[in-house]
């Protein structure tokens, strides 16, 4: 099959038309969004309030809606996989410092569970690392050590307090005994999974919708009780 220039050039102007259409009507959608449910040109005269003001409304509701979505899929983080981890030691009888394991050991040695010792605060109340414990009663030893030493010389600087930074390939970890029941019942993993938090979230986007696209009536409704109001002398602002 031959091809000429003018077929050529019809070929790449009309991949060059698709490909511009496609930002439009992505701009047209976002367009109408926006203008419906986001920041539509409105002003009820009763009440004293128009856009801007209703712009902080509907920006506060996105943000709780965004708030619960994000506590749904942390709730399955914690629960699932970072409560993987509580249930493998209690599992192990890991409930002292003597029967302490590492991460290697209780089978989690992964940069997720890494993280998760250091900086997860939810795990750090239950899961307890036995070489920063140690490092703990040492410092306060020092403390009271030096409070003392105070006391007779009061020239000595302030005492200084180093945090233990927690070695995730070697330091060992467990669940205090009187914990035990505590961590099990706050990271039980039943009535928590992905595929229940993603409907939540679908659930709650529809529920932001419909309450932002039916906002106007409820405030045109509010609006019109005020002017009513107004006309018999009793403005309710």
């Amino acid at each position: 099959m031959k091809y000429t220039l003018l077929t050529v050039t019809e070929a790449i102007t009309e991949a060059v038309d698709t490909t511009v259409q496609e930002p439009e009507v992505f701009d047209s959608f976002w367009d109408y969004i926006y203008k419906t449910f986001i920041d539509p040109m409105e002003y009820y005269d009763h009440l004293n309030i128009g856009s801007g003001t209703l712009l902080s409304v509907r920006m506060i509701i996105i943000g709780l809606f965004i708030g619960i979505a994000l506590a749904c899929f942390a709730a399955v983080f914690n629960k699932r996989v970072l409560g993987a981890l509580v249930r493998t030691i209690i599992k192990k009888e890991c409930l002292s410092p003597e029967k302490a394991m590492t991460l290697d050991e209780l089978g989690y040695d992964n940069i997720i569970m890494r993280w998760a010792v250091k900086h997860s605060t939810s795990l750090r109340r239950v899961v307890k690392c036995v070489q920063e414990e140690e490092h703990d009663a040492q410092i306060d030893k020092k403390r009271l050590e030096h409070e003392e030493n105070k006391k007779k010389d009061r020239s000595l600087p302030k005492f200084k307090e180093t945090s233990y930074k927690i070695n995730d390939l070697t330091d060992t970890f467990y669940i205090h005994e009187d914990m035990k029941y505590m961590a099990d019942t706050k990271f039980e993993q039943k009535g928590t999974s992905l595929p229940g938090a993603i409907i939540m979230v679908l659930v709650l986007l529809i529920a932001m919708f419909v309450l932002l696209g039916f906002l106007p009536n409820i405030l045109n409704l509010i609006n019109d009780v005020a002017g009513s109001l107004d006309n018999t002398g009793n403005n309710i602002l």
